[in-house]
């Protein structure tokens, strides 16, 4: 199961990523591929990384939580911002913000406190 969890997961990004390519070249099906890509990877695939991380209790401290809560958080606004783009609305502005804003002010610095905490215990 994990298995399939990661190679998904890694084949939509992927997809995204390759999206987000053909939007900057100006090709064709740049659009679909982003949005596809964006939707499924940030709405299914990491969810279901987050769920098997945490059924693993490898988010047993506090920290590891909440700074993956935070960033599906942020992955999850991102995506229906993206979304909301396609009623042009202005609601998609302020959902993208707040996306950026708990990344930003959020999620990397948790990132960053964890990879610093993790370094420290190495030493």
């Amino acid at each position: 199961m994990k298995r399939i969890i990661y190679i998904s997961a890694w084949l939509f990004s992927f997809v995204f990523v390759v999206g987000f390519l053909f939007k900057v070249l100006r090709l064709p099906y740049s659009t679909t591929l982003l949005y596809v890509g964006g939707t499924v990877a940030g709405l299914i695939c990491y969810p279901l990384l987050f769920f098997s991380k945490w059924r693993d209790h490898k988010l047993s401290e506090n920290r590891l939580l909440f700074q993956w809560i935070f960033g599906q958080s942020a992955v999850g606004l991102f995506v229906i911002s993206t979304w909301l783009r396609f009623g042009e609305t202005l609601t998609a502005n302020i959902v993208l913000g707040a996306s950026f804003s708990i990344f930003s002010f959020a999620f990397l610095p948790l990132l960053f406190y964890n990879m610093y905490k993790q370094a420290v215990q190495e030493i």
